[in-house]
């Protein structure tokens, strides 16, 4: 659970969140405050486990110098 990069992108989503909701009331700003000395260490738990163990399923470049994906490669006009 704590290697699964969606778990961790929407578990930090969602505390971010709540983070929002919780500075906007008066009576919940201090958890509010309380949460944001954990959110720099949550954010940087994120980045790592999705640059650790998440999975890239796109098609790879090769030789290529552009990977769209939503494109292909005859309709990008190249300046040169």
């Amino acid at each position: 659970m704590l290697r699964n990069d969606v778990f961790s992108a929407g578990f930090v989503t969602i505390y971010l969140i709540l983070y929002c909701l919780m500075l906007q009331f008066d009576n919940t700003k201090n958890y509010g405050m309380m949460m944001l000395l954990f959110s720099p260490f949550l954010i940087c738990w994120m980045v790592y486990t999705v640059l650790k163990h998440g999975k890239y399923s796109g098609r790879q470049l090769g030789d290529e110098e552009f990977g769209y994906q939503d494109k292909p490669k005859d309709e990008l006009r190249v300046l040169n």
